[in-house]
């Protein structure tokens, strides 16, 4: 690894001699001014930065900065982080990079940098500027908030117990990380009456605030779309079905503002629908600045872009029929309907006009929303990453970055040379 972090140096140096046109010949680094030295370390991948802060003191000095933190977290390609759970509860994690070279796109990491001190193993459940949230698998009072590439990791107790964690964000005024969580009220109040009590937990300054009550919860298997200043998820449409105060069902929508720390519901596009399973399988995304809203029923998929953010006007894009690729892709169950296996689809995201999804037991998958075209992943050493058995094991695939980001705001911990 660090032979190839550091023959990235030369590469990027023998283009800043040309576009400076002067000659190498006793011009070395260390002539550069250093705002020329950081530019040029702030293009490197996270791993080979992490090479260069052991070359000498000036490098691990100029990328320990908060200045610099910030301009490599803008600079850096988002990856994929995979994180494989089987039926023992055994977790492997794996950085997908589709970038890299064939036989460098997929590698596994040891969870041992995570200290586990839950009961189960944590569930992958947010991902934000390179902070990875992990909550246990069932309602606890614990949640994990670490940085996979410096090894940084934080255990946060909520103050009330069971609590969900909901999602983490970067507030970009106060610049800090802060986490949301949900908690029912009344474990075993009778239905009607469930409310539910939300916390914020500010990382940086280690502190929790109650916030306003709130007659519903999100569905918390998916982390939040972070648009306009504001968390967006689906309602857990369990609880509108309890509550019913929610006028036709129609608004499954759930947003948290995060200056006011206000949260409102707003209409989901589509049909209304009083069955609660018709809405589980939503999702929220971004789609090209907007937010978009996907929803899986069987082998077809809609995605809806909202249009008109402030006045909330849904538009049909896309209609994805994933059964026509099915036969090229054969599932490893065979005993099992059509309809059910497709049932087995986690969307993941939508970026550059595709389609991400995770097929479960038939591998992860791009479709192109303008060419109408489906591939699957692959790499050297896609076949290592284990396939997940039917009904055994589960696996979570987010959207991740490579950066020096801390739970505690733009700040590096001290290393050694």
């Amino acid at each position: 690894m660090s032979l190839e972090c550091l023959m990235w140096i030369p590469h990027l140096w023998d283009k800043l001699i040309c576009s400076l046109n002067v000659r190498k010949d006793g011009f070395s680094m260390q002539d550069l001014p250093e705002e020329i030295l950081i530019d040029i370390l702030s293009r490197l991948p996270g791993d080979c930065v992490l090479e260069c802060r052991r070359v000498c003191k000036q490098w691990l000095a100029l990328t320990s900065t908060p200045n610099f933190v910030e301009m490599h977290l803008k600079r850096a390609a988002p990856v994929l982080f995979v994180q494989c759970i089987d039926h023992v509860e055994k977790m492997d994690m794996f950085i997908f990079d589709e970038g890299a070279k064939a036989n460098q796109m997929i590698k596994k990491m040891g969870a041992g940098f995570m200290h586990l001190e839950a009961s189960h193993v944590p569930i992958l459940s947010g991902s934000c500027d390179g902070l990875l949230l992990f909550r246990p698998n069932f309602p606890s009072s614990l949640s994990i908030v670490c940085n996979p590439l410096t090894g940084e990791k934080v255990n946060i107790r909520a103050p009330v117990d069971p609590v969900i964690v909901c999602g983490v964000f970067f507030h970009p005024l106060t610049k800090d990380y802060k986490l949301l969580f949900v908690h029912q009220k009344q474990l075993f109040a009778p239905l009607e009456v469930v409310a539910f009590e939300y916390f914020l937990y500010n990382l940086g300054g280690q502190c929790w605030r109650k916030l306003d009550e709130f007659p519903y919860e999100p569905i918390v298997l998916f982390p939040p779309t972070i648009l306009n200043g504001a968390l967006h998820w689906i309602v857990n449409p369990y609880w509108v079905c309890v509550n019913g105060d929610i006028t036709s069902y129609n608004n499954l929508v759930m947003l948290f503002n995060m200056d006011t720390e206000e949260f409102r519901h707003m209409p989901h596009p589509g049909v209304e629908c009083p069955l609660w399973e018709v809405h589980k399988n939503a999702r929220l995304f971004e789609m090209k600045g907007k937010l978009a809203s996907c929803d899986v029923n069987s082998s077809l998929v809609y995605v809806w872009a909202l249009e008109d953010y402030k006045n909330w006007i849904w538009v049909k894009r896309y209609s994805v029929n994933l059964h026509l690729d099915v036969k090229r892709y054969p599932f490893d169950i065979t005993h099992i309907s059509p309809s059910y296996s497709n049932s087995l689809i986690t969307l993941v995201g939508i970026q550059d006009d595709e389609l991400l999804f995770d097929w479960n037991s038939r591998g992860v998958f791009r479709y192109n929303l303008l060419q109408k075209t489906i591939k699957q992943i692959n790499g050297v050493g896609m076949k290592q990453t284990p396939l997940l058995p039917f009904g055994a094991s589960m696996r979570c695939i987010m959207s991740y970055t490579k950066t020096f980001v801390t739970p505690i705001g733009f700040k590096l911990p001290e290393s050694k040379v």
